[in-house]
């Protein structure tokens, strides 16, 4: 069923809950890879697999927080923010995601870093060459906590989406 479809039918097959929840799915595949590789049961030629986990979970993360602005699942696969974190980012921030102001002065080097490699699908087809990347550590420590942010708006949103519908939590 293509966005278009479910739009016309009236049903949000993409609540910010659900997304978010897809986030942290994917936070935890790339954490359980990071893990395998730095203790070695687990041999990747590449970390690019890890990057792009961590890359994606940011990208649902504040697309999750842009749901609850009333952004639309046509608007965020727009080419305008489609896997763009830069932009993803930017509009987060003037839709008024608050951050601690460390954490969002690494969440923004790091998105600086990624939204190249997540703009043009690199973390995802082979292309050879020197890359500057973050350490797979300090990437992981800002996904999680940004995670767990969005997490608080997200849950939150939730709540008064149900009070306002008469739903009991």
């Amino acid at each position: 069923m293509s966005v278009q479809s479910q739009i016309d039918e009236g049903i949000d097959r993409s609540p910010p809950i659900a997304i978010l929840l897809s986030a942290e799915s994917f936070l935890k595949s790339a954490q359980y890879l990071k893990t395998g590789t730095e203790l070695e049961y687990l041999k990747l030629r590449f970390d690019m697999p890890i990057y792009y986990l961590y890359s994606h979970a940011m990208e649902l993360a504040l697309k999750s927080f842009l749901r609850t602005k009333d952004f639309d699942g046509k608007q965020l696969s727009s080419r305008k923010y489609g896997h763009q974190l830069s932009e993803l980012w930017k509009e987060c921030l003037k839709q008024g995601l608050k951050l601690h102001p460390v954490q969002e002065a690494c969440t923004d080097q790091l998105v600086e870093l990624l939204d190249p490699f997540a703009t043009s699908y690199e973390f995802r087809y082979v292309i050879t060459g020197y890359k500057q990347l973050p350490q797979l550590h300090v990437l992981d420590a800002d996904a999680s906590s940004l995670i767990a942010s969005i997490k608080r708006h997200v849950e939150a949103h939730r709540r008064q989406a149900e009070q306002s519908n008469g739903a009991t939590p």
